[in-house]
């Protein structure tokens, strides 16, 4: 997992091709100007999910993990919690990876905050829990970007 700013996204353009991709699309996209939905940037391989959301509960946000993609997940307005913990035989609630490339999770998680202009990435490895309030409900817009495994 990797919390920062996207003013350092330059830092991990070296860490694959795809994320590189995916990150210069994150610093050269005026998302103001976008409908909510999904953009290709390379076909399956990098594309963009915009998104809007009210933050919940933590009891209302479930654990998961993806196989086939990192997600980059920048924060454009709002904040939120994600919770995050490594991937360790956590207890399978749901298997979803053939049709969407998910896996829900029982358990805790370490709660994170992520503020407007900052980023996570998540590995296969990281179980995460995106969109815990952190006081009370809150409007988000998010971007994730899923960057296919090379």
């Amino acid at each position: 997992m990797i919390l920062d700013t996207i003013e350092n996204a330059k830092l991990y353009k070296d860490l694959s091709k795809r994320l590189a991709v995916g990150f210069n699309y994150l610093t050269t996209t005026d998302f103001s100007a976008l409908e909510m939905g999904v953009y290709k940037i390379e076909g399956d391989n990098v594309f963009a999910i915009l998104q809007t959301y009210d933050t919940k509960e933590e009891v209302d946000c479930r654990l998961e993990s993806h196989q086939k993609y990192i997600d980059i997940q920048y924060l454009i307005s709002g904040e939120e919690f994600i919770g995050v913990e490594p991937l360790n035989n956590q207890e399978v609630t749901e298997d979803l990876l053939t049709e969407k490339d998910v896996v829900f999770y029982n358990g805790q998680a370490a709660n994170i905050k992520l503020s407007a202009g900052s980023f996570m990435v998540f590995y296969p490895t990281d179980v995460h829990a995106p969109g815990i309030k952190i006081n009370q409900s809150s409007k988000v817009i998010k971007v994730v970007v899923k960057v296919a495994i090379d």
